[in-house]
């Protein structure tokens, strides 16, 4: 296998719009992380709260209301010319996501006209609800959506895949970049999750679901890392970040664990672990993070960075 290196990193989370931005503010110790409005004060766990900084508005255009796909779009524009998409049109696209809610507006008619007494009636949601459903929204849930959308806007045909979930789903698309690039199926490949937990709703049935607690702030965020062979960055001149040094997954095996990431930036669900990932890298660390989800699947990559 040949050896694999870290020539880009691309960010946009609830700490800043580009990679420099998130450095800047984790180097502050500004956190972003402030309590909820009245949305969510009736959860039944008190004391969320929610990213401060609001990245939506750089990711909501009236032609691409996407969250994730737009969210990915950015956080690789963030990463500027060391993601180099466009030199090789092989690239791999390897991404883990999160679900994504349809956004309120979209379904708040549906579910007026579906109520009776306050209450839904299944005879109105299989009639006039179902009508007035938005038919393209439930296709925004899709997690090859995303995947699809970044290719046809990177123009890349190279190998790839999707993993959706928690934290562990973003680190193991890292390491099936890996893998991508180490065995020569593509000189180049961009490994990286995109989630958001803002959403009310959302944010609701993790808190019900006990995913979610008082400590873990939701937020959202999308992040990403190019790899390539050495021999590649050498040919175009590209500056080595880091070197993966080691990766490893392991499936459900019933209740999870803790995942070891640095949740001050807010809790962003599959890009948790590639945002911990990314930033101690961008600031010069070794190591190796460890991410769960409540499943029990669990993935830890390693890498050292070039001094």
């Amino acid at each position: 296998m040949s050896q694999v290196v870290v020539t880009g990193i691309g960010i946009v989370s609830a700490l800043g719009a580009n990679t420099r931005d998130v450095l800047n503010n984790m180097r502050l110790g500004a956190c972003g992380i402030t309590e909820l409005d009245d949305d969510l004060r009736g959860l039944p766990l008190s004391g969320v709260a929610r990213a401060d900084v609001d990245v939506r508005p750089l990711l909501r255009r009236r032609k691409d209301r996407k969250l994730l796909p737009r969210a990915a779009h950015l956080a690789i524009i963030a990463g500027h010319e060391a993601m180099g998409v466009r030199d090789d049109p092989q690239t791999g696209l390897f991404l883990g996501v999160g679900r994504e809610p349809p956004d309120s507006q979209e379904v708040e008619r549906a579910l007026v006209v579906s109520a009776r007494d306050g209450k839904l009636d299944p005879q109105l949601v299989s009639s006039m609800g179902i009508a007035a459903y938005p038919p393209l929204a439930s296709l925004k849930t899709l997690p090859n959506m995303v995947l699809a959308h970044l290719s046809i806007q990177l123009a890349v045909t190279g190998p790839g895949s999707t993993r959706a979930g928690g934290p562990a789903a973003g680190v193991m698309a890292l390491i099936e970049a890996w893998h991508a690039v180490a065995e020569g199926r593509c000189a180049v490949a961009l490994g990286g999750a995109a989630d958001s937990l803002v959403d009310t709703a959302n944010a609701r049935d993790l808190v019900r679901m006990g995913w979610l607690g008082t400590t873990d702030a939701p937020g959202e965020a999308a992040v990403f890392l190019r790899m390539e062979t050495v021999a590649s960055a050498s040919a175009r001149g590209g500056q080595i970040l880091a070197t993966i040094t080691h990766g490893h997954t392991r499936a459900c095996s019933g209740s999870g664990h803790t995942s070891e990431v640095d949740r001050k930036h807010g809790w962003c669900g599959s890009a948790a672990g590639v945002l911990s990932i990314a930033t101690q890298m961008a600031m010069g660390l070794s190591g190796e993070v460890t991410a769960s989800d409540p499943t029990g699947a669990s993935a830890t990559l390693g890498w050292e960075v070039t001094r």
